[in-house]
């Protein structure tokens, strides 16, 4: 229910980078939120796909609305089942530095001098590919563009991994639970239960206050 406007994924006034994770780990049904959210606004975003490999499928400042063709690979059919999916023989590991990468070089043909990447992932890197991802963040920042992950499940020891390098207010909601927000846009809303709180607490004192003021009533034999 939450108002998309107000949690972009897309950080506002850039030129974004949709970098979809599609290796093997990840469960097709994990991303549909995702897409979906971002369909469903008037974004406009660039679309990457990686596994082993990465290539475009939008270029930047495409309708995010485009993005609706892909959800029919994301959503469960009637029986419980994913429709086959045109990148089947692409799915491998988990390169999210070829991924990176291939969006920076998108936004640096384009000539784009204020981007953002938004990486979505379920964050499974192997060791051997720490290093090489932490370069390519170095360069990304160097060169201004922001960077902000949707995690899809990760296990607690990858999500630590990828916060060291990235840092953890680049991290947004899990899309199971449908508000995709950075952690600094939800501690805003962090102060909302104290308004119960102070209400309850209120609500309490006139109880008490009714008690002492009205007279008790009587009840004759």
């Amino acid at each position: 229910s939450q108002d998309v406007r107000h949690a972009p994924l897309v950080p506002s006034g850039t030129t974004g980078m949709l970098v979809l994770d599609l290796s093997a780990s990840v469960s097709e049904g994990g991303l549909d939120a995702t897409v979906e959210k971002l369909a469903s606004t008037d974004e406009r975003t660039g679309l990457v796909v990686f596994s082993d490999g990465a290539y475009e499928l939008l270029p930047p400042g495409s309708p995010s609305r485009e993005l609706a063709s892909l959800l029919r690979y994301f959503k469960e059919r009637s029986d419980g089942t994913l429709p086959r999916n045109p990148w089947e023989e692409f799915r491998g590991g988990t390169r999210i530095s070829t991924g990176m990468e291939f969006a920076r070089q998108v936004l640096h043909r384009e000539r784009v001098t204020r981007g953002s990447i938004v990486l979505v992932s379920d964050l499974e890197i192997d060791p051997d590919e720490i290093a090489r991802l932490s370069e390519v963040l170095a360069l990304i920042r160097g060169e201004g563009y922001e960077v902000r992950i949707v995690p899809l499940f990760p296990t607690e020891t990858k999500r630590a991994l990828v916060e060291q390098l990235v840092g953890s207010t680049a991290f947004v909601r899990e899309p199971e639970q449908r508000e995709l927000r950075t952690q600094e846009e939800r501690s805003l809303t962090s102060v909302a239960p104290w308004l119960f709180l102070v209400a309850g607490v209120l609500l309490v004192l006139l109880l008490s206050a009714n008690e002492h003021v009205l007279s008790r009533l009587e009840v004759g034999r």
